[in-house]
Parts: C-alpha cells; structure tokens; sequence
C-alpha cells in the first residue's frame, strides 16, 4: 500500500495561490477545514490532482502524538531541558506508537496528529525531527505549522521559504524510499502483550521507556505469536496482569529452553525450578530452565520506567545492537530488508542541533555503509570490527539514515 503525505492545510491560507508551494513536492494528502473562505483553496487543490478531505481516508489510522523532541521546562524565568529520573534528557518520541499501531494492524497506515503547540516558533531541525520520528518507523506525521512559519510562508518571507524548503526535502526523502516501511525491526527483546484493557497502560509506557532507555525491540501482540516472533531475540518480556494462555506459555518456554531470558512477575504463574542461589537481582529471582533462564519480579508491575531500564541489565549492555558516543539526546531503530541483505538504521538526533562528530557502533557484520541526510549522500568514516562496524559522523543535522549491505549479520 503506497502512502500518503498529510498536511494539515493553515486556516488562514484562503488565496489558492499557497497550493504553489506544494509544487514539486510529495505532498499529496490535504486536510482543510469545512470554512466557507477555503471553498476556492479545496476546489483548486481538487484541479491540481491533490486528495483533499477534512479526515483520513479508509485504511488509515490516525493517532494522537506528541511533538518530538528534547521536552523543555520552563524554570527560573528560561527554558530548560527536563530530565528524567536519571538526569538524561527527557525525549519525547512518536516512533513507539507507530510500531505498536502498525503492529496491531498491519495493513493500516499510520498518521500521527502532533501539532506545534500554540504560539509555537520552531526551526527548520525541530520540524525535521517530527517528519523523521514517524516516518523512520513506517507513518507519517500530518505536516503541521505553526503560525509565524504560516504567515511566513502566505508573504513569501525568504527565510520562511527556506525553512519550507527544508520541510519539503525531508518529506520527500521518506516517499522516495517508502519500500524501506517493509523493513523488519531488529531487536534483542520481544515485548509480549495484548496492549488493552489492563493491560494497555503499562505494556504500552513500556514500549516508550524501553525507547528512551535505548534498547531495541520487536512488538510481539500475544494473540497472533508465530514461529518467527521469537527468532534471534535474546530476551521476551511479559508482564501483563493475567497469566498467559496455555499455547502461549508453551511458546514461550521453549524459547527460554532453547537459551532465551524471559522477564515477568509473579501473574505469570509457577516456574519450572527453585530460584538460582547465585546471580542475585534486587528485584527479581532466576530460574534455570534447559539452555534459558527466568527472571521473575518479586512483586506486580506498577513502574514501566523501573522495568525498561532493569530489563537493559538483565540482558546486559554488552549485546547492544546500536551503541553512540558524542551524540547528546539521541534514538535509533534498527531494521532488516525481508530478504535480509541490507540493513537500514535510522539515527534520530533530538536536541535543537545534530552532533559535531558522533560515533555510532552497529552489532552484526557488514560489506558496506552507505550514510544519507534528507538533502542527499553524506561521506562517513567506518571502521570494521569482528562482529560489528563503527561509523563516524560529520556535522549532522536531527536525522541520518545507514544503510547497510549485510553480510551475514550476527543479531538480525
């Protein structure tokens, strides 16, 4: 299924002569309100072959997002970047809730409706970062501007136009590469859930957290679990408030059997053997089970953000998938081609400025690395190691994309 580009049309546009802008561009979705003064703007609009409407069409899910980014505080009369319980930033990110709604349905596109908050002024790099945020994971952000760039642009202001411009490029990189949607997460955990009822809460706050936490997954909605849900995960997760069905817990035992870790508490019900004496955790107890291990929590979930960052030390740091130095706020999402020989790893970069020289470390063995912005090729410096291969970034700016030719990979 081919997908759209969304724009949220500005309701003070009224002169037809704004759909200009929209020339030469992948915009090819306009939502524009029902006003009397836009009726000349949606007839000319209709004429020019764009789909115009006041909602999504069929087969369409549009979600309510957050704008991405570095989350600001206001404090001692300035903005200030809040921070998390442990003094990272606190990054606030959409590419969860697309995977999750694409996992959930997959043959639905998705649209995440995050406007600029009012008397928002926003450069060219934060509107970058909303594109790329959805787009990286397989949606599309409903292009939406705040109002100095909408006056802007309605007077033809020159630094309007080239922050336009910059918009354009980004959105038109992700519909020039819309196979890349097909792609398949790489992770090293596997989130199962029913992501509803009682459930929905913490299993979806999860997703979030293990986002921010930097670890990598695969969204596992435990009512259509396969043969190659599990394959290559090192680790599931279960942490939903009712035991697992009988097929389901049997699916997953013989994931730990074959050497996989499975996280959960006490609703998963009893465990195959008494808790391990040695490898300790304060939280949970292990369970030695064939080739695998268990993990239970001493007590129910109530915290997603203590079991994101628990289930990063119960794996362990050392098989991290994606690894960054000098990057400040930053996100990544791994993913494989169907036929499993190429790579692509989008880098996001959420502060108001991309890095200097960033370094980013990806687990698995590769030929070949080929970098973009959304402006074109960018020139990197790689380094190959046994099992992984180092990439050294120039001055960037919110988004770069790798793209990789496998050669036989250690973690796909």
């Amino acid at each position: 299924m081919a997908e759209w580009t969304p724009m949220r049309w500005p309701d003070q546009w009224t002169d037809p002569s704004a759909l200009d802008l929209l020339h030469a561009t992948a915009i090819d979705y306009l939502l524009i309100g029902k006003a009397e003064t836009l009726a000349a703007v949606r007839a000319r609009a209709q004429q020019a072959g764009l789909h115009v409407a006041d909602a999504a069409p069929p087969r369409v899910t549009r979600v309510k997002g957050e704008w991405p980014g570095v989350k600001m505080a206001r404090g001692g009369g300035r903005a200030q970047a809040s921070a998390g319980p442990t003094g990272v930033p606190w990054v606030d990110s959409n590419g969860w809730l697309v995977r999750l709604e694409r996992a959930l349905d997959p043959q639905s596109s998705i649209w995440v409706d995050a406007p600029p908050a009012e008397n928002a002024r926003l450069a060219a790099g934060s509107y970058l970062s909303a594109i790329a945020d959805s787009a990286s994971r397989g949606g599309r952000w409903i292009l939406s501007l705040d109002g100095q760039l909408a006056a802007g642009l309605a007077a033809r202001n020159p630094q309007a136009l080239d922050t336009w411009k910059k918009i354009a490029a980004a959105a038109g990189f992700f519909a020039a590469r819309d196979n890349w949607r097909e792609y398949r997460a790489v992770g090293l955990v596997g989130v199962v859930s029913d992501f509803a009822g009682e459930n929905e809460f913490f299993s979806r706050e999860l997703l979030n957290l293990l986002d921010r936490a930097g670890q990598h997954y695969r969204i596992v909605p435990k009512g259509r679990v396969t043969e190659a849900s599990f394959a290559s995960l090192r680790a599931l997760i279960y942490s939903d408030a009712e035991a697992p069905a009988p097929a389901l817990r049997k699916q997953v035992l013989g994931f730990v059997e074959g050497g996989g870790i499975l996280i959960t508490g006490p609703k998963w019900g009893q465990v195959p053997s008494a808790p391990a004496k040695a490898d300790e955790h304060p939280r949970y107890s292990w369970h030695a089970l064939g080739k695998g291990r268990i993990a239970v929590a001493h007590e129910d979930p109530d915290d997603p953000y203590q079991w994101a960052n628990d289930s990063v030390v119960l794996v362990s740091h050392r098989y991290d998938l994606v690894r960054f130095w000098n990057c400040g706020a930053a996100g990544s999402y791994y993913t494989m081609a169907p036929d499993r020989k190429q790579a692509v790893v989008h880098l996001l970069f959420y502060a108001n400025r991309g890095p200097d020289q960033a370094s980013v470390r990806i687990a698995g063995r590769f030929r070949a690395v080929r970098a973009w912005t959304v402006d074109g090729p960018l020139k990197v410096a790689t380094e190959s190691q046994k099992d992984a291969i180092e990439v050294h970034l120039p001055q960037v700016g919110q988004y770069v994309a790798l793209e990789l030719t496998n050669g036989m990979d250690s973690n796909a």
